[in-house]
């Protein structure tokens, strides 16, 4: 008897021992899946917040005609979005224009930060390496150099909060600094084909919509094709830029008018030198897509028309 109850004894000792041990298994599995939750989170964050930055442009994008220009990439900091997700610090002092006091970023912050940039880097100028002709350690020496600048240049402005002419000062300084660095990375030639291609960008991500558009269409733009329209749109481009706005942007009840207006000659003189470009197909296509797009310009100035006027129907 006392055998058997020493016996139970330690069976029960052993159950107790095992169902603890299980009971910190669990625990420990469950912060780590609470980890790995918190991780993806995060992730998912920081991808959606450069996804905005991509679907950013070429929403702004939509409503333009076939040739018309899209933003240019800016070099100062990144949009809300990443900002976000960047952790750049708590800020604790006063609103802009007082002093500020903000916590140092950590080191892995940092390093965030800066790989944040060379993904935006890398989708914005997905064809650089093949446009400049560059091999792979140049193309990734290149990248890394963007993304330092930019890093960097956020930095230098953020103690210019609510200083537009010292924020201007600072991104002419970086971009000039930047521009000196690229050159003695590529040399000079190199460095120049850099320039245009970066100033083509906008003209680039246009073609790509017009080249998408044709594909679906089953009358694909050639390479050659691609090439001759990017420098034509770019040099319509310096021929006639789109107007600014006059002073408050609130008061500036004409900008939209203004703007419609150079759309649509943009757009014609765009037109007349790209269709000697395509195949009389092409040409239906380019010109279906031109019909489209003058149909939603005249639109937007009625609305735009109407608001002036106080008519508040669409």
């Amino acid at each position: 008897m006392k055998h058997l109850t020493l016996a139970l004894g330690i069976v029960a000792a052993a159950t107790a021992a095992a169902s603890i041990y299980l009971g910190m298994e669990l625990t420990s599995a469950n912060e780590q899946l609470d980890r790995e939750i918190q991780a993806r989170s995060a992730a998912e964050a920081q991808l959606r917040a450069l996804e905005a930055d991509n679907s950013q442009t070429y929403t702004a994008m939509q409503d333009a005609p076939p040739g018309a220009p899209a933003p240019v990439p800016a070099l100062g900091p990144p949009p809300m979005e990443e900002r976000r997700f960047a952790d750049n610090g708590v800020q604790t002092g006063p609103m802009p224009g007082g002093p500020r006091v903000e916590r140092a970023a950590t080191p892995a912050e940092e390093n965030r930060r800066r790989v944040n940039q060379e993904v935006r880097l890398r989708r914005q100028y997905a064809d650089m390496q093949t446009a400049l002709g560059l091999d792979a350690e140049q193309a990734n020496k290149l990248f890394d150099l963007l993304a330092d600048s930019r890093v960097s240049t956020f930095e230098d402005m953020r103690a210019y909060e609510g200083d537009p002419a010292g924020r201007k000062a600072i991104e002419a300084a970086a971009r000039a600094q930047r521009d000196a660095s690229i050159d003695a990375l590529l040399g000079p030639d190199k460095a120049a084909e850099f320039q245009y291609y970066e100033k083509s960008i906008p003209a680039r991500m246009q073609v790509n919509r017009i080249g998408e558009s044709m594909a679906a269409a089953n009358v694909p733009l050639t390479e050659t094709q691609r090439t001759s329209m990017i420098a034509v749109v770019v040099s319509e481009q310096d021929a006639g830029p789109a107007p600014q706005r006059t002073g408050d942007a609130a008061k500036d009840a004409d900008y939209q008018a203004r703007f419609l207006d150079w759309q649509a000659d943009y757009s014609k003189r765009v037109q007349a030198r790209v269709e000697p470009l395509l195949t009389s197909e092409q040409v239906a296509e380019y010109r279906a897509a031109v019909q489209v797009q003058n149909s939603r310009r005249d639109a937007q100035r009625t609305r735009a028309q109407n608001r002036r006027d106080g008519n508040t129907r669409p």
